[in-house]
Formats: structure tokens, C-alpha cells, sequence
């Protein structure tokens, strides 16, 4: 089996956490300071939002620039977006995905 690259499980392992979730789903509507992200995520404090920001900057799955005295954090173009968005629709029943259609298709017919 393809040994599995280390970026890729650090990925999924920020989106298994609540708050860093929440945090990118905020981020997918637009970029954001650090009180608008609070304002999305006020469950936790403000402080705490920081601390995953840095977590999440650190794993480049955010970046962030510096305007004034704000900074502005938004995705990393590093990174297919597409897959988190696939992951809802997923679960939401909204799409089912052609592959794994073909998958299942295979499998009755064997």
C-alpha cells in the first residue's frame, strides 16, 4: 500500500476538530479578521480562536496578511476547497458521487 504523505493527515486531523471546522467553514464565504471569525465561532473565545489560527497557519491551511493593524486570514490556495464542500453534500444527502456509484455497481453485478 502507498505510504500515506504526513501533509494529508495533519489536513484531515484539523478538520476532525469542531472549532478548526467551524473555523474553515467560515472562511469558505469569505476571508476574515480574527472578531470576525469570533463572530462566526462564538462559542469559544477569542483567544482560542487565535490559537487554532496558528495551528491551522502553521499546517498552511490558512493564510494570512497583514492590512494595517488587522490581519485578514483566508484559505490556502494550497489546498482543493472542493472536498470539504463534497464532504457536506455528502452527508446532507445532497449528491452522490459517480465513482463510487461505479463502485457499488460492480459489486452487485459480482
Amino acid at each position: 500500500m502507498e505510504q500515506i504523505n504526513k501533509k494529508i493527515l495533519r489536513f484531515f486531523s484539523s478538520l476532525a476538530d469542531e472549532t478548526r471546522l467551524k473555523i474553515l467553514i467560515s472562511l469558505t464565504k469569505k476571508s476574515k479578521t480574527v472578531n470576525e471569525i469570533h463572530s462566526a465561532v462564538p462559542i469559544v473565545t477569542l483567544s482560542a480562536i487565535s490559537h487554532q489560527l496558528k495551528q491551522l497557519s502553521n499546517l498552511d491551511i490558512v493564510i494570512s496578511e497583514k492590512k494595517g493593524r488587522k490581519k485578514i486570514f483566508t484559505l490556502s490556495d494550497s489546498f482543493c476547497w472542493c472536498i470539504l464542500n463534497d464532504a457536506f453534500n455528502h452527508f446532507n444527502g445532497k449528491t452522490e458521487c459517480k465513482e463510487c456509484c461505479k463502485i457499488r455497481n460492480r459489486r452487485k453485478n459480482d
